[in-house]
C-alpha cells in the first residue's frame, strides 16, 4: 500500500529505531488533550468569553473539510492501482475483498446497535429556537429516499464533484479512475507515479492541518462546554468507554471466534505479534506493524503471496477499528444535535460508511478525516466534529490496535481459505513463543 511509504509515516517508523523521542509535553496527542482540557476549564469558568472562541474550532474544521475530497479521491485511486493486475491475483484478491466486506459489515452493524442502545450523545444538546432551525436545515439537506441517494451519487461533471465537496460523487469518480488505471496496464505507469506523488503532497497538507489540532481543540471545547454545559464531558467519557468496550468485544469474541473456525488460537497470534502491537500502542499508528507482519506471518505458515496481497490491501480496505467507530461517532453527533435519522437515512449512511471506512489508516488524522467525510455525507452538523477532537487520541489507540489484529486475522483466514496455510509451521511458531516466555 502506498500510504505506508509516505513521508508522514517515516518519522513514526524512525522513532522506533533510535531517533530521539520528543519530550512528552511536545507530543501531539498531549498537546491536543491539554488544549481540550484547558478549553473545557475555560468554558466552565468563563462561559461568556469562551463562546467567542468558536472561530478557532470552526477554522480547524474548515481546514479538515478542505482536504476531504482530494484525500479520498487519491487514496481510493492509488489503493486500487496498488492491487495490480486483478487477473493475476484474482483468486486471492476476490477472497480477500469478500472477507473484508463481510467483516466491515459486521463491524458497522455492531456499532449501529451499540450506539442506539447506549446513546452517549443523548441529553447533551439543549434545543433552542435557533438550534431547531439549524437541525431542520440539516435534515432537509439530507437525501431522503434510497433511489434519490443512488441517483445523487453520479456527478454531472468531473470538476463539479470536487467544487461542491460532495463526498459520494468523489468516491464514484475515484472508483472509476482506479478501474481505468488497471485497464490501461503498463501505459498508466507515469500517471500512477504522478498520483502517488500528489497523494504524498495531500498527506503532507493533512499533517500540517492536524498540527493545528491543539488550537482547534481548545477553541472547540471551550465553546462546547460554555454552550452545552459540563454534561458534554460526561458524554465524551461515555463515548470513549463505549468505543473501547466495543472494540475489546470485537477482538476477543468476533475475531477470537473467527480464529477458532480456522483452527488457531487468537492468543497465539497476539503473542506472535506482541512487539508490533506494543509499537502500535506507543505510536497510535497501525501502519508501524506492517513490516513485522509481512516478515512473521509467512514464517508462521501464511503463504507469502497471500500475505503480500492481503496485508497491504487490508490497510486500505479492512479497517475494522475505523468501521467500529464511524457509526458510533457519527450517530453521537446526531444525538448531540437532536437530529433523528429515519430508517432510510440510516441505511444510506450504512452504505456511505462501507466506502468512507476505507483508506483511513496510514496518516495521522486519517480516521478523523474519514469521520468528517461521513458526517458531511450524512448531512449532519459539521460543527459536531469539534466535540470529538479532544478524545480522538484515545479513540485512535483502540482503532490502531483493532486494525492491526484484524488485518493479521484476515491474512490467516484468506490463506486457510486458499489452501496456502501451513499448520505445521504455525504450530511450531506457537511452540517457540511458548518456550520463549
Amino acid at each position: 500500500m502506498q500510504i505506508a511509504a509516505t513521508p508522514l509515516s517515516e518519522p513514526i517508523s524512525s522513532s522506533t529505531s533510535g531517533r530521539r523521542r520528543k519530550p512528552l509535553w511536545r507530543e501531539q496527542y498531549v498537546l491536543v488533550v491539554a488544549g481540550a482540557a484547558l478549553g473545557a476549564l475555560l468554558g466552565a469558568l468563563f462561559p461568556n468569553f469562551a463562546v467567542e472562541l468558536k472561530p478557532l474550532g470552526d477554522v480547524f474544521i474548515s481546514l479538515i473539510k478542505m482536504t476531504i475530497a482530494p484525500l479520498i479521491f487519491l487514496v481510493v485511486v492509488t489503493g486500487i492501482a496498488q492491487v495490480g493486475d486483478m487477473k493475476a491475483v484474482g483468486r486471492i484478491g476476490l477472497k480477500a475483498f469478500a472477507y473484508f466486506e463481510v467483516v466491515t459489515t459486521i463491524c458497522l452493524m455492531i456499532s449501529f446497535v451499540v450506539v442506539r442502545w447506549v446513546q452517549p450523545g443523548a441529553g447533551v444538546a439543549h434545543a433552542t429556537a435557533q438550534q431547531a432551525e439549524t437541525i431542520a436545515r440539516y435534515q432537509q439537506a439530507h437525501v431522503g429516499s434510497l433511489s434519490a441517494y443512488i441517483q445523487h451519487m453520479v456527478p454531472e461533471s468531473f470538476v463539479g464533484a470536487f467544487a461542491a465537496g460532495d463526498v459520494l460523487q468523489v468516491l464514484v469518480l475515484a472508483l472509476l479512475c482506479g478501474i481505468g488505471l488497471l485497464l490501461l496496464g503498463d501505459k498508466a505507469g507515469p500517471l500512477r507515479t504522478g498520483l502517488e506523488r500528489v497523494t504524498e503532497l495531500v498527506f503532507s497538507v493533512v499533517h500540517v492541518v492536524v498540527a493545528l489540532a491543539p488550537i482547534g481543540a481548545f477553541g472547540a471545547m471551550a465553546f462546547t462546554v460554555a454552550k452545552f454545559g459540563a454534561a458534554t464531558l460526561y458524554a465524551l467519557a461515555l463515548l470513549v468507554g463505549t468505543a473501547w468496550a466495543m472494540m475489546a468485544f470485537f477482538i476477543f469474541v468476533i475475531l477470537g471466534t473467527i480464529c477458532r473456525l480456522v483452527g488457531i488460537r487468537l492468543m497465539d497470534l497476539l503473542r506472535l505479534l506482541r512487539t508490533e502491537l506494543l509499537v502500535v500502542l506507543g505510536t497510535s499508528s497501525s501502519e508501524t506493524a506492517i513490516p513485522g507482519m509481512m516478515e512473521k506471518l509467512p514464517k508462521a505458515g501464511v503463504g507469502r503471496a497471500v500475505a503480500g496481497l492481503v496485508i497491504p490491501s487490508g490497510y486500505s480496505f479492512n479497517l475494522d477499528g475505523v468501521a467500529l467507530t464511524l457509526p458510533l461517532s457519527t450517530i453521537f453527533v446526531a444525538q448531540v444535535y437532536g437530529v433523528e435519522l429515519s430508517a432510510a437515512q440510516q441505511l444510506s449512511l450504512f452504505v456511505v460508511m462501507l466506502f468512507t471506512s476505507k483508506g483511513a489508516a496510514g496518516v495521522t488524522g486519517g480516521a478523523f478525516a474519514a469521520l468528517a467525510a461521513t458526517v458531511v455525507a450524512a448531512g449532519l452538523p459539521a460543527e459536531g466534529l469539534a466535540l470529538l477532537l479532544g478524545i480522538d487520541r484515545f479513540m485512535s489507540l483502540a482503532r490502531a490496535i483493532t486494525n492491526t489484529i484484524g488485518n493479521a486475522v484476515a491474512a490467516i483466514v484468506v490463506a486457510k481459505w486458499d489452501g496456502e496455510f501451513n499448520r505445521e509451521d504455525w504450530a511450531q511458531s506457537a511452540a517457540q513463543i511458548q518456550q520463549a516466555k
